[in-house]
């Protein structure tokens, strides 16, 4: 399994501070550089296992997939229902205000 994370780390006149956004909001405070990154693994590691025994793992996909994977169960009748022309008349599908003429 391939994990990719990014760290902030800042030196101030107490010691460092370091967070990691996509693990949690929590921000990592100690005197010394180990006891900073003793923490941040304790809370990787936390990480890890939620994702390992989640049922539904992230999955990272371009959205076209994600639309294909959405619609692959509709019929042919639905989709003919779908608008056919993109964000033109969101007003018509969102609020159904009267078709605007072109």
């Amino acid at each position: 399994m391939s994990y990719q994370i990014n760290i902030s780390l800042e030196k101030n006149e107490s010691g460092y501070l370091a967070s990691c956004l996509e693990i949690t909001d929590r921000q990592f405070q100690g005197t010394s550089l180990d006891t900073v990154f003793d923490d941040l693994k304790k809370a990787i590691d936390r990480d890890l296992q939620i994702q390992e025994n989640s049922t539904t793992p992230k999955v990272r996909q371009p959205i076209w997939k994600i639309a294909q994977l959405l619609i692959e169960d509709m019929t042919e009748e639905e989709l003919d229902r779908l608008p056919n022309d993109g964000a033109e008349q969101h007003d018509f599908y969102i609020y159904g205000t009267p078709k605007q003429e072109k």
